[in-house]
């Protein structure tokens, strides 16, 4: 099948493109590990009596070529689908079988009517369908989501910043996560100058414990139990270390059918509110204004106490 340079001019390196392709699809299976699998290889080669004569191994080198061998992949993939997407649709003057209305509309934001392309092309079956528009109950959800946190996948801060990368990605860029976090401050102090100003206390009678608050449907004596036992509920709970790692973990947001959605690095200590409600945001962008949305996620309660009592996503909830 041929090789793959580690560089475009004077390489010291080429793999063959079958072992690249064995490498990617064990990786899409386990956490990825380019440092061991070099290793690994360094030894094999060992064993059958080549050396590796370079100070720093094979590492740099087979990683370089690794990362550009899967933006060929993926870039190919996307030629590959553009083309059968344009050959798919027929020409304009031909009018379509169907009534327009069972064909998806064009990616227009303004006009909400269908799910976008990015939806659809990771879920057909969740967003796809034009199902949906016969659910008129405003308390069924047209798709179900869930979200939770990983804090295995971690990044050193030794490492060097990621190489170029211009495939599409699932992640959401840092500028969006930072908005969303600056939203989120802004918020709770306006909203605690406001409570501040007017005389209202934040602490609450014994009477209060099993009042419901505006919006929801579980007591506040329920909530707090939740904050108590579940170690996610609490910010300020450091489950990684910012001083060694500088993404210390992934947010992730997927579908009933386990296709991811989006994902947001984390670079704070804890999990934090803002990572969870930037995933919500950028899920809702994409779709119409009736389109209903089943969320889960284990301390989605306290969540959604946040959003009622700070103001939260208040455009999407219900």
């Amino acid at each position: 099948m041929g090789y793959f340079p580690s560089v475009p001019l004077g390489p010291t390196l080429a793999v063959s493109l079958q072992l690249l392709s064995l490498v990617r699809q064990v990786f899409m299976r386990m956490p990825p590990n380019i440092s061991a699998w070099c290793e690994s290889l360094e030894a094999h080669l060992a064993s059958m009596g080549y050396k590796v004569d370079t100070k720093e191994g094979i590492h740099r080198r087979f990683s370089n070529a690794y990362h550009w061998y899967c933006i060929l992949e993926i870039s190919v993939d996307e030629y590959v689908q553009q083309h059968l997407e344009s050959a798919a649709t027929p020409p304009a003057d031909i009018l379509p079988a169907v009534p327009s209305s069972s064909h998806h509309p064009p990616d227009v934001s303004s006009s909400r009517t269908w799910p976008l392309k990015y939806l659809r092309k990771h879920c057909p079956l969740c967003f796809g369908s034009h199902n949906w528009k016969n659910n008129n109950s405003s308390s069924d959800p047209d798709a179900i989501v869930c979200i939770d946190a990983c804090f295995t996948q971690k990044c050193r801060r030794s490492q060097q910043d990621d190489p170029v990368n211009p495939t599409g990605s699932v992640f959401l860029s840092h500028d969006d996560i930072d908005t969303m976090e600056c939203e989120v401050e802004g918020l709770r102090r306006t909203k605690a100058s406001v409570q501040k100003r007017s005389g209202q206390s934040s602490k609450k009678n014994c009477g209060d414990e099993d009042r419901f608050e505006q919006g929801m449907r579980i007591p506040p004596s329920v909530l707090k139990g939740c904050n108590e036992s579940f170690t996610a509920a609490d910010e300020r709970c450091q489950k990684a270390s910012t001083q060694f790692f500088s993404d210390t973990g992934v947010m992730a947001l997927l579908c009933h059918h386990d296709h991811v959605i989006h994902l947001a690095n984390m670079t704070s200590a804890g999990e934090k509110q803002h990572y969870a409600l930037a995933l919500i945001k950028s899920l809702f962008s994409h779709l119409p204004d009736d389109f209903h949305i089943g969320l889960l996620y284990d301390i989605g309660c306290q969540l959604e106490q946040s959003c009622r009592k700070w103001g939260y996503l208040g455009l999407f909830l219900p």
